[in-house]
Protein backbone atom coordinates (compact mmCIF):
# COMPACT_ATOMS: atom_id res chain seq x y z
CA UNK A 1 0.00 0.00 0.00
CA UNK A 2 2.80 2.44 0.91
CA UNK A 3 4.49 1.74 -2.44
CA UNK A 4 1.18 2.54 -4.17
CA UNK A 5 0.92 5.81 -2.23
CA UNK A 6 4.48 6.66 -3.23
CA UNK A 7 3.81 6.11 -6.93
CA UNK A 8 0.53 8.04 -6.76
CA UNK A 9 2.09 11.07 -5.12
CA UNK A 10 5.15 11.05 -7.37
CA UNK A 11 2.85 11.06 -10.38
CA UNK A 12 0.87 13.98 -8.94
CA UNK A 13 3.91 16.14 -8.24
CA UNK A 14 5.82 15.45 -11.45
CA UNK A 15 3.00 15.13 -13.99
CA UNK A 16 0.28 17.35 -12.57
CA UNK A 17 -1.50 19.40 -15.25
CA UNK A 18 -4.18 22.02 -14.82
CA UNK A 19 -7.68 20.79 -15.79
CA UNK A 20 -9.75 20.34 -13.64
CA UNK A 21 -13.00 26.22 13.79
CA UNK A 22 -15.30 27.81 15.22
CA UNK A 23 -14.03 31.33 14.59
CA UNK A 24 -16.00 34.48 15.36
CA UNK A 25 -17.29 35.98 12.11
CA UNK A 26 -19.54 38.96 11.39
CA UNK A 27 -21.31 38.39 8.09
CA UNK A 28 -22.02 42.11 7.80
CA UNK A 29 -18.30 42.90 7.73
CA UNK A 30 -16.63 43.26 4.31
CA UNK A 31 -13.97 40.72 3.45
CA UNK A 32 -10.53 42.23 3.98
CA UNK A 33 -7.56 41.07 1.97
CA UNK A 34 -4.28 42.27 3.39
CA UNK A 35 -1.49 42.98 0.93
CA UNK A 36 -3.90 43.43 -1.99
CA UNK A 37 -5.65 46.35 -3.66
CA UNK A 38 -8.49 46.99 -6.11
CA UNK A 39 -11.65 48.15 -4.35
CA UNK A 40 -14.85 46.61 -5.68
CA UNK A 41 -18.28 48.19 -5.92
CA UNK A 42 -19.60 46.04 -3.07
CA UNK A 43 -16.98 47.40 -0.65
CA UNK A 44 -14.79 44.32 -0.60
CA UNK A 45 -11.20 44.26 -1.79
CA UNK A 46 -10.31 42.04 -4.72
CA UNK A 47 -7.00 40.17 -4.77
CA UNK A 48 -4.50 41.05 -7.45
CA UNK A 49 -4.04 38.55 -10.27
CA UNK A 50 -0.33 38.04 -9.66
CA UNK A 51 -0.88 36.91 -6.06
CA UNK A 52 -0.86 33.14 -6.30
CA UNK A 53 -1.39 32.09 -2.68
CA UNK A 54 -3.34 33.57 0.23
CA UNK A 55 -3.50 32.60 3.92
CA UNK A 56 -6.22 33.11 6.53
CA UNK A 57 -5.81 32.46 10.27
CA UNK A 58 -9.30 33.60 11.29
CA UNK A 59 -11.57 31.26 9.37
CA UNK A 60 -11.60 33.36 6.21
CA UNK A 61 -12.48 36.79 7.66
CA UNK A 62 -9.13 38.25 6.52
CA UNK A 63 -6.59 36.99 3.99
CA UNK A 64 -2.85 37.66 3.69
CA UNK A 65 -0.84 37.50 0.50
CA UNK A 66 2.03 35.10 1.29
CA UNK A 67 3.52 34.96 -2.22
CA UNK A 68 6.84 36.65 -1.38
CA UNK A 69 9.69 34.76 -3.01
CA UNK A 70 7.47 33.04 -5.60
CA UNK A 71 7.45 33.79 -9.34
CA UNK A 72 4.79 36.38 -10.12
CA UNK A 73 2.04 35.86 -12.70
CA UNK A 74 2.55 32.09 -12.57
CA UNK A 75 -0.08 29.52 -11.68
CA UNK A 76 0.86 26.76 -9.25
CA UNK A 77 0.72 23.16 -10.43
CA UNK A 78 0.54 21.31 -7.09
CA UNK A 79 0.36 22.22 -3.42
CA UNK A 80 0.85 20.32 -0.16
CA UNK A 81 0.66 21.45 3.46
CA UNK A 82 1.26 19.44 6.63
CA UNK A 83 1.36 20.64 10.23
CA UNK A 84 4.43 22.82 9.74
CA UNK A 85 5.58 23.02 6.11
CA UNK A 86 4.12 24.19 2.80
CA UNK A 87 5.27 22.88 -0.58
CA UNK A 88 4.32 24.46 -3.92
CA UNK A 89 5.19 23.23 -7.42
CA UNK A 90 5.40 25.81 -10.21
CA UNK A 91 6.36 24.35 -13.58
CA UNK A 92 9.48 22.28 -12.87
CA UNK A 93 10.42 23.93 -9.59
CA UNK A 94 9.36 23.19 -6.01
CA UNK A 95 9.23 25.89 -3.32
CA UNK A 96 8.74 25.50 0.41
CA UNK A 97 7.77 27.70 3.34
CA UNK A 98 6.51 27.19 6.89
CA UNK A 99 3.05 27.69 8.36
CA UNK A 100 4.34 30.57 10.49
CA UNK A 101 6.27 32.31 7.70
CA UNK A 102 5.43 34.16 4.50
CA UNK A 103 8.87 33.61 2.96
CA UNK A 104 9.37 30.96 0.28
CA UNK A 105 12.61 29.32 -0.84
CA UNK A 106 13.34 27.15 -3.85
CA UNK A 107 14.02 23.49 -3.12
CA UNK A 108 17.01 22.12 -5.00
CA UNK A 109 16.17 19.01 -7.03
CA UNK A 110 13.32 16.94 -5.66
CA UNK A 111 14.38 16.88 -2.01
CA UNK A 112 10.83 17.86 -1.05
CA UNK A 113 9.60 14.33 -1.82
CA UNK A 114 10.78 12.86 1.46
CA UNK A 115 8.73 14.84 3.99
CA UNK A 116 5.70 14.95 1.71
CA UNK A 117 5.65 11.19 1.16
CA UNK A 118 6.26 10.60 4.86
CA UNK A 119 2.87 12.17 5.52
CA UNK A 120 1.17 9.82 3.08
CA UNK A 121 -0.48 12.56 1.00
CA UNK A 122 -2.06 11.46 -2.25
CA UNK A 123 -4.24 13.45 -4.58
CA UNK A 124 -6.83 10.90 -5.56
CA UNK A 125 -8.12 9.29 -2.36
CA UNK A 126 -8.55 9.56 1.41
CA UNK A 127 -8.86 6.98 4.19
CA UNK A 128 -11.47 6.90 6.96
CA UNK A 129 -11.61 4.14 9.56
CA UNK A 130 -10.05 1.58 7.24
CA UNK A 131 -12.16 2.49 4.18
CA UNK A 132 -10.65 4.20 1.13
CA UNK A 133 -12.71 6.80 -0.74
CA UNK A 134 -11.35 7.88 -4.12
CA UNK A 135 -12.18 9.80 -7.25
CA UNK A 136 -12.18 8.23 -10.69
CA UNK A 137 -13.30 8.79 -14.26
CA UNK A 138 -16.63 7.23 -13.26
CA UNK A 139 -17.25 9.41 -10.18
CA UNK A 140 -16.56 8.59 -6.53
CA UNK A 141 -15.47 5.07 -5.59
CA UNK A 142 -14.99 3.12 -2.34
CA UNK A 143 -12.80 0.23 -1.20
CA UNK A 144 -13.04 -1.80 2.01
CA UNK A 145 -10.11 -4.14 1.25
CA UNK A 146 -7.16 -1.73 1.09
CA UNK A 147 -7.63 -0.95 -2.59
CA UNK A 148 -7.86 -4.52 -3.91
CA UNK A 149 -11.39 -3.92 -5.22
CA UNK A 150 -13.60 -0.85 -5.64
CA UNK A 151 -17.30 -0.08 -5.86
CA UNK A 152 -18.96 3.01 -7.31
CA UNK A 153 -20.79 5.12 -4.69
CA UNK A 154 -21.47 8.32 -6.67
CA UNK A 155 -21.94 7.87 -10.41
CA UNK A 156 -23.74 10.58 -12.38
CA UNK A 157 -22.03 10.27 -15.73
CA UNK A 158 -19.07 12.49 -14.86
CA UNK A 159 -15.72 12.24 -13.13
CA UNK A 160 -14.86 12.57 -9.47
CA UNK A 161 -13.33 15.96 -8.71
CA UNK A 162 -12.20 15.89 -5.07
CA UNK A 163 -12.32 13.84 -1.87
CA UNK A 164 -11.47 15.20 1.59
CA UNK A 165 -11.59 14.00 5.18
CA UNK A 166 -14.10 15.79 7.44
CA UNK A 167 -15.16 15.27 11.06
CA UNK A 168 -16.69 11.81 11.25
CA UNK A 169 -16.58 11.13 7.52
CA UNK A 170 -15.66 12.24 4.02
CA UNK A 171 -16.64 15.07 1.64
CA UNK A 172 -16.62 14.72 -2.13
CA UNK A 173 -17.17 16.72 -5.32
CA UNK A 174 -18.31 15.02 -8.52
CA UNK A 175 -19.62 16.09 -11.91
CA UNK A 176 -23.23 15.49 -12.92
CA UNK A 177 -23.62 15.30 -16.70
CA UNK A 178 -27.37 15.84 -16.60
CA UNK A 179 -27.31 19.11 -14.65
CA UNK A 180 -23.86 20.01 -16.04
CA UNK A 181 -22.74 21.04 -12.57
CA UNK A 182 -20.33 19.83 -9.92
CA UNK A 183 -22.12 18.50 -6.84
CA UNK A 184 -20.88 18.67 -3.25
CA UNK A 185 -21.73 15.87 -0.81
CA UNK A 186 -20.68 14.37 2.51
CA UNK A 187 -20.82 10.85 3.91
CA UNK A 188 -20.83 9.96 7.60
CA UNK A 189 -21.07 6.18 7.15
CA UNK A 190 -17.76 5.38 5.42
CA UNK A 191 -19.04 6.24 1.95
CA UNK A 192 -22.13 4.01 1.93
CA UNK A 193 -24.60 6.90 1.62
CA UNK A 194 -24.14 10.57 0.70
CA UNK A 195 -25.94 13.82 1.53
CA UNK A 196 -25.84 16.86 -0.77
CA UNK A 197 -24.74 20.09 0.96
CA UNK A 198 -24.82 22.41 -2.06
CA UNK A 199 -28.48 23.42 -1.82
CA UNK A 200 -27.69 27.10 -1.24
CA UNK A 201 -24.53 27.24 -3.35
CA UNK A 202 -24.71 28.84 -6.84
CA UNK A 203 -24.66 25.93 -9.35
CA UNK A 204 -21.38 25.68 -11.28
CA UNK A 205 -19.35 23.26 -13.37
CA UNK A 206 -16.09 24.55 -11.83
CA UNK A 207 -16.46 24.03 -8.07
CA UNK A 208 -12.96 23.04 -7.02
CA UNK A 209 -12.68 22.05 -3.36
CA UNK A 210 -14.54 21.35 -0.15
CA UNK A 211 -13.00 21.27 3.32
CA UNK A 212 -14.24 21.49 6.91
CA UNK A 213 -12.98 24.04 9.42
CA UNK A 214 -14.67 23.61 12.79
CA UNK A 215 -18.40 24.14 12.32
CA UNK A 216 -17.95 25.44 8.77
CA UNK A 217 -17.70 23.77 5.36
CA UNK A 218 -15.62 25.90 2.99
CA UNK A 219 -15.87 25.65 -0.78
CA UNK A 220 -13.77 26.95 -3.67
CA UNK A 221 -16.14 28.31 -6.34
CA UNK A 222 -15.83 30.40 -9.55
CA UNK A 223 -17.54 33.28 -7.70
CA UNK A 224 -15.02 33.11 -4.84
CA UNK A 225 -14.69 31.18 -1.60
CA UNK A 226 -17.92 30.34 0.24
CA UNK A 227 -18.63 28.84 3.65
CA UNK A 228 -21.68 27.40 5.37
CA UNK A 229 -22.50 26.65 8.99
CA UNK A 230 -25.85 24.92 8.34
CA UNK A 231 -24.89 21.97 6.12
CA UNK A 232 -25.24 23.91 2.88
CA UNK A 233 -28.69 25.43 3.26
CA UNK A 234 -27.11 28.89 2.98
CA UNK A 235 -23.59 29.95 1.99
CA UNK A 236 -21.72 33.22 2.53
CA UNK A 237 -18.92 34.51 0.32
CA UNK A 238 -15.72 35.11 2.31
CA UNK A 239 -13.29 35.85 -0.54
CA UNK A 240 -14.13 37.24 -4.01
CA UNK A 241 -12.84 35.58 -7.18
CA UNK A 242 -9.81 36.85 -9.08
CA UNK A 243 -9.66 37.18 -12.88
CA UNK A 244 -12.22 34.40 -13.45
CA UNK A 245 -9.98 31.90 -11.68
CA UNK A 246 -11.23 29.44 -9.07
CA UNK A 247 -9.68 29.15 -5.62
CA UNK A 248 -8.49 25.74 -4.47
CA UNK A 249 -8.72 25.73 -0.68
CA UNK A 250 -6.49 23.84 1.77
CA UNK A 251 -6.01 23.82 5.53
CA UNK A 252 -3.40 23.05 8.16
CA UNK A 253 -4.81 23.02 11.66
CA UNK A 254 -6.72 26.32 11.95
CA UNK A 255 -4.98 27.97 8.98
CA UNK A 256 -6.56 28.22 5.51
CA UNK A 257 -4.72 28.52 2.20
CA UNK A 258 -6.25 29.57 -1.13
CA UNK A 259 -4.65 29.26 -4.58
CA UNK A 260 -6.40 30.70 -7.69
CA UNK A 261 -6.27 28.40 -10.72
CA UNK A 262 -7.84 28.23 -14.15
CA UNK A 263 -10.93 26.03 -13.94
CA UNK A 264 -10.33 25.34 -10.27
CA UNK A 265 -8.10 22.31 -10.76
Amino acid sequence: MMYFLYLTFLSCMLNFTACEPAFDYQSSSPTKILGAVNNQSDGTIAPKANNIIFQSIDGGLTWNNISKGLPQNEQSDAFFVDESTLYLRIKNEIYKSTVNSSIWEKVVGLNAEGPILKNGWVKDMVEFEGVLIGKSQQGIIRSTDNGESWESVISEGGVGIAVENIDGGVAAISYNTESKTRRVRISLDKGKTWKAIDEGLPPSLSISSIIQMGEYFICGHPDGIFRTSNMGKTWEKILPSVDEKVFNVYKSGKVLYALPRDGGC
